[in-house]
């Protein structure tokens, strides 16, 4: 049976506070805190603590970002069949209007990457402020940085594309409809509003901000994998989950390199620039055309970011700080995706990825 007085005793606060203990005591008590603990020293049972309460903390904002993303439409067709008394079909038919699409899309956006992860950190007592990095970017580091990042756009868009001529060629077809764009001047200007600007600073301040953020204390290299998972996942279909991982590399890292979130916010916007570009100012070119001009654009994000790794240059270069963490990467990841929290998240987003199949 456990001895809880020992236990508390030798919990980690008391065994490095108080006056200094006999040397043998000392480590007997060590050793028989590592039994009580699967092994763990009180350092890295310190370190497992904090990363089970960041990744909680992330969980439940994430289960709460799918909840709502989930009873919004549910609200929507309440208020529209209950109230004003319009049947699911005119419903329907009035949210799939382009415009009034991109509307509900900036509206929702800006609610679903911003208030539940307020409310939830502030609720766990974490400084929002401490965790976003919004410092001016050094000069000398935002053009590398921001060519580096556009160009792993670019290759991150060539890899999914032959990824997914790879399943076509098996007989696999993923087709999201993402929905149609609103026409004109002013349609253009509504898809800048919901497609570029919206996204990229409410998207890199939930990931790039304050999920990296509370986790870079445990190693740069595991904050921006945990990070970039976590983004690719959220995307809910298997057309963007492997392209949104790979952009969020580069973007964890500009943003970790750099110190600021306005790096990865500039590279984002761009890299929805282009497709929002494309989509209006390339439609009067014919597929064999727009293919060229496409191939073009490929190429000079190649060359600036060869560009951008040539004139890079800061103290440590493209390695990441030496990590102060007592425990292994195995076990950072073990502790951070094994939160139930986090599985029910990854089993909801894969789930709504596998409806898009029927």
């Amino acid at each position: 049976m456990q001895d809880n007085n020992f236990y508390n005793e030798n919990s980690p606060e008391n065994l490095f506070s108080g006056e200094p203990q006999n040397n043998s005591d000392y480590n007997t008590n060590i050793e028989k805190f590592k039994y009580l603990h699967n092994g763990l020293s009180p350092e890295q049972y310190l370190e497992k603590s904090e990363i089970k309460r960041d990744s909680s903390t992330i969980g439940i904002s994430l289960l709460v970002m799918s909840g709502i993303s989930f009873f919004w439409a549910v609200i929507y067709y309440i208020i529209m069949t209950l109230f004003l008394r319009i049947d699911i079909v005119q419903a329907q038919n009035i949210i799939s209007e382009p415009m009034t699409m991109q509307f509900a899309q900036v509206v929702l956006s800006s609610i679903l990457f911003t208030l539940p992860f307020i409310i939830i950190y502030k609720i766990k007592s974490y400084r929002i402020s401490e965790l976003l990095p919004l410092s001016k970017p050094e000069k000398k580091s935002f053009l590398p940085l921001f060519l580096i990042g556009i160009s792993f756009c670019a290759f991150a868009n060539v890899v999914v594309s032959y990824a997914g001529s790879i399943f076509e060629s098996f007989g696999i077809h993923y087709e999201v409809d993402f929905g149609e764009n609103p026409q004109g001047i002013l349609g253009f200007i509504i898809s800048l509003f919901s497609t570029v600007a919206i996204p990229a600073l409410v998207e890199e301040f939930a990931c790039r901000g304050l999920i990296l953020g509370c986790l870079k204390k445990h190693g740069e290299g595991f904050a921006i994998l945990c990070s970039s998972i976590i983004f690719g996942i959220m995307h809910g279909n298997f057309q963007q989950i492997p392209f949104a991982f790979l952009v969020g590399l580069v973007l964890g890292f500009i943003t970790v390199k750099g110190g600021s979130l306005w790096i990865a916010i500039a590279v984002h916007a761009f890299n929805n620039f282009i497709s929002v570009f494309f989509s209006y100012c390339m439609g009067w070119l014919s597929t064999q055309g727009q293919n060229l001009a496409y191939s073009l654009f490929l190429a000079l994000c190649m060359v600036a970011g060869i560009i951008g790794v040539c004139i890079y240059k800061k103290d440590g270069g493209y390695n990441f700080k030496k990590e102060n963490t007592n425990l292994s990467q195995k076990q950072k990841y073990k502790y951070f995706f094994k939160n139930p929290l986090i599985i029910i998240f990854i089993i909801i987003s894969v789930l709504e990825a596998i409806v898009f199949f029927f």
